[in-house]
């Protein structure tokens, strides 16, 4: 039963947006409740956030008068999230985020900060131990971040303890869930790091963060680039073009591209370019209706450019 009431309100998950779908969302985003939103469009959170971010738009929760902020600065330090009687207006995740934007911290709160090789070293003495009884050896660490490090640990465990190529040595994966998707489009395309943005998302490995991201259509600065990334792409860009990608892992054609311009590094004449065959054009039109990013699984070689050229070519085709 959960699940059929979970397909039914992403049913429309995929599908291309449609005129009256953008209308409803302009005229009610500010004020609805998202939940109401989910049901009335099939879609999930994410993907509603995701379109009402390129359309411009924001919640009214998320636009702060002089007088709550006040109450803001007055009263979360002492409250923390029982702030929310005196902010009706504000949801939970809206004071949390603009807490954090401010740097006001609640109660008896402690930064989230990466575990260290001593923490590791004492967690895997104890592991034996429920997260309870490990509180004591860890008064720095919340109940939740130990018990993200012990399901960490026994991946890691599992993942050295298992036979390479066996059918069991597949990495166990779980779902996105739509607060942590919430946490990348509040802050993946920011300045902040990587490693910030990982405390934030305990138990996702980086090359995880980078995945999910893409396919949200994220993307990090053009300035969190580290200086090994840069030595690479001037050593191949010009060889390689947006084909250096496979050389820095996390990376997309389009930054690669950007971030290339941007040294003033150019293609040499000589690098191949992949031309578009009768085939691919062919395919292309049957497959027209569908988004970029799937389009990007369709056509693995080609860039997100090179894509919205092509669609655009075929789109004015149609009309003459």
């Amino acid at each position: 039963m959960k699940r059929d009431k979970h397909a039914s309100e992403a049913r429309n998950h995929g599908v291309r947006w449609t005129v009256s779908e953008l209308n409803y969302l302009e005229a009610h985003y500010q004020t609805a409740p998202l939940v109401n939103m989910v049901t009335h469009l099939g879609r999930t959170a994410s993907a509603i956030m995701a379109m009402a971010g390129k359309l411009g738009l924001s919640r009214t929760e998320n636009v702060w008068s002089d007088e709550e902020l006040r109450c803001l600065h007055q009263y979360y330090p002492v409250e923390g999230q029982h702030i929310m009687r005196r902010l009706p207006q504000k949801s939970d995740e809206a004071i949390r985020f603009k807490a954090r934007d401010l740097g006001i911290v609640s109660p008896g709160h402690t930064y989230a900060r990466q575990w260290e090789g001593h923490e590791w070293q004492l967690l895997r003495q104890n592991r034996h131990r429920s997260p309870l009884e490990l509180m004591p050896l860890f008064p720095d660490r919340s109940l939740s971040s130990i018990k993200n490090a012990l399901i960490r640990l026994k991946r890691n465990k599992e993942d050295n303890t298992r036979p390479a190529g066996s059918a069991s040595s597949k990495k166990i994966t779980t779902a996105w869930t739509e607060t942590e998707k919430a946490i990348l489009f509040r802050w993946y395309e920011t300045s902040k790091t990587m490693d910030e943005i990982l405390s934030m998302l305990p138990g996702r490995p980086r090359s995880s963060v980078f995945s999910t991201a893409n396919k949200l259509g994220l993307f990090r600065p053009l300035s969190d680039w580290t200086e090994a990334e840069l030595q690479i792409l001037k050593d191949y860009y010009p060889e390689e073009g947006p084909a250096v990608v496979k050389r820095l892992p996390g990376r997309q054609r389009r930054i690669a591209n950007q971030k290339a311009a941007q040294l003033g590094l150019r293609m040499n004449s000589s690098t191949p370019r992949h031309a578009w065959s009768p085939e691919d054009w062919q395919y292309l039109e049957k497959n027209l209706h569908l988004s970029f990013f799937e389009l990007q699984q369709l056509f693995p070689g080609r860039s997100l450019s090179s894509l919205k050229n092509a669609c655009n070519r075929v789109r004015a085709q149609r009309k003459n």
